[in-house]
Parts: C-alpha cells; structure tokens; sequence
C-alpha cells in the first residue's frame, strides 16, 4: 500500500484537510449540520506491491439515524458501511474525467502513477465530490437522491429503514411506517425487530406531535 498511502497523503488530504474533513487511516469525515460526510480510500483484493488497486467512496451518514437503529451512541467517526447516501468516485464521475480515475478502480503501478493520477483525483474531488456532498443541504435533498436509485441501496433492510427515518423527518410518517411494516414481514427476524422497534417510536413521535398541534 506504499503509493495508495503517499497518494492520500500527498493529494487527497491536504485537499480535505481544506475543506474540513479529519482523517482516520484512509478515512475522511466531515461534519455538516445533521450530516457527516465521508470519503474513504478502500485497497482492493488482489492489490499487490507492483499493481495497486483500490476504490474511492463516497456517502453521507446521519448519526441521529445510526443511533435510533442500533440503540448506542455514535462514536464520533462514521464508517462508510453505516452511511445512507453511498456511491463510487467511477459511479460519481460517469466517465467525465480519465479512464485512470473514471473506472470501476483506479490503479497506481509506479511512482508516476501517484503524481498523474494524485492529480486529477484531486480535481476531481473539488470539481465533483465535494459539490455532490454539498448538494445534500437538508433531509429533503437527501431524500430525493435516496427515492431515485434502485437495487441494494434500496433493497437493503438497513437502508430500508433509514429511508424510513428519512419519510419521517420529511413529515411522510405513513410511508414510514409502510416502509418499516416491509422489514417486519421480511425474512430477516434480526432486522424485523429492529423495525418493529423503531416503527413504535414513530408513531409514538407523531402521537407526541399531533397532541402539540392540538
């Protein structure tokens, strides 16, 4: 991991450092309002010292979400597998930039690599990275770019019950609490009872609300 780790350190975090990430390992997190914003280099499977390979994504993670799932306190670094918004530097790109950069993985086979690709990585992380986390200003943005995409990001019970969350601060209480039904009946007992759970606490938050209205 020689050249993934002089490129991150000569290239992708002076660049966050700027824009008010913090890093961890290969991480970036940034916190923004309800939001917290993540960047991660992640080297891939069969990544040698001649040929390394690795992807770079993108999410956005939502620490109030996150504790309401698993009943604990955030601890303060979001890892990219909790996020609710999650995508690839390739995915991002769609082939605006080079096929060094713009494909399923990017490769660093010399030191030259590092400089030339270190580069237009970090064009493209202020050019279109950044502008994309910032394009989630609210929960309704969000909710938008989560509505949109299909297959596991939708599929997923942990992200069906994070766009549940999502319904609810949006006001959608029923969809939630549809959505949530779903998990239940799903074939995942685990997961079931996480949603159970959380579909008592949005009726009974809207029950609250409701009273407040009265």
């Amino acid at each position: 991991m020689y050249r993934i780790d002089k490129l991150a350190k000569e290239h992708v975090a002076p660049l966050l450092k700027k824009n008010g990430f913090k890093k961890k390992k290969l991480s970036w997190n940034r916190a923004r309002g309800s939001f917290v914003d993540i960047i991660d280099i992640q080297e891939l499977p069969g990544s040698t010292d001649d040929n390394e390979r690795f992807v770079l994504n993108i999410a956005v993670f939502i620490p109030d979400y996150y504790e309401t799932v698993w009943g604990q306190p955030y601890k303060g670094f979001a890892q990219e597998a909790d996020a609710i918004a999650r995508t690839r530097l390739g995915d991002l790109l769609n082939g605006e930039f080079s096929e060094r950069i713009s494909g399923a993985f990017i490769e660093l086979n010399s030191d030259i690599d590092v400089l030339t690709v270190g580069e237009e990585l970090s064009l493209a992380l202020e050019k279109k990275v950044l502008p994309w986390l910032d394009s989630f200003a609210d929960y309704q943005s969000l909710h938008n770019f989560i509505d949109s995409i299909d297959g596991w990001q939708k599929d997923y019970p942990l992200m069906q019950i994070y766009f549940a969350l999502l319904k609810q601060s949006i006001g959608e209480n029923e969809s939630a609490i549809a959505i949530l039904d779903d998990v239940v009946a799903g074939k995942n007992s685990a997961w079931a009872t996480h949603a159970k759970r959380i579909k008592a606490n949005v009726l009974a938050t809207a029950t609250l609300r409701q009273g407040e209205n009265a």
